[in-house]
């Protein structure tokens, strides 16, 4: 909505500077109209710049998964590929009843930015079933009224987003 007050303000700020013929109401309304649409660039800047109206957000969830060794093997499984330093893609089932396990957290070469925002590990844990942990991490509006005023279509607030495979102590990784 920003974008849309600015042009307003330059022409109420030029329609008051040009055609009131009053000199008072002209130099009334012309610095207020000014002095409105500078403090609207600001606001638009600073939110741009250092994210001005919004605040971090951090959420975990955590979901169960499953080994992915067929079922008539004793020790579970997940397997792993690294792809760069600290990253990995992840094979195991969604359900227990999946008779075939799925490469998770590979990276979307279609949009590099989200897929450079995004990591998965693994590690093991003390943990009685396997699962992932994922902490997301999001820029949010304060209130109604900075969402009202800044936001914009399709935009994406994500900061970072980490998966973690916590598997228990018994089960096997296999890395590629």
């Amino acid at each position: 909505m920003i974008l849309v007050i600015i042009p307003i303000f330059v022409a109420l700020a030029a329609a008051s500077w040009f055609l009131i013929s009053s000199k008072a109401l002209k130099a009334t309304f012309g610095t207020i109209f000014s002095l409105a649409m500078i403090a609207s660039i600001f606001l638009l800047a600073a939110n741009m710049d250092s994210h001005y109206g919004m605040k971090k957000e951090t959420t975990v969830a955590t979901k169960q998964v499953y080994s992915a060794a067929p079922a008539q093997m004793p020790v579970g499984m997940a397997a792993a590929k690294k792809i760069g330093t600290d990253d990995y893609v992840l094979v195991y089932k969604d359900q227990a009843t999946d008779k075939e396990a799925t490469a998770h957290f590979a990276p979307d070469t279609s949009d590099i930015v989200k897929s450079v925002k995004q990591s998965a590990t693994y590690t093991k844990a003390d943990v009685q079933t396997a699962q992932v942990k994922t902490v997301t991490t999001k820029w949010v509006y304060k209130n109604h009224t900075y969402k009202w005023l800044f936001k914009q279509n399709k935009e994406d607030n994500l900061v970072k987003e980490v998966h973690t495979l916590e598997v228990p102590t018994s089960w096997q990784v296999v890395l590629k």
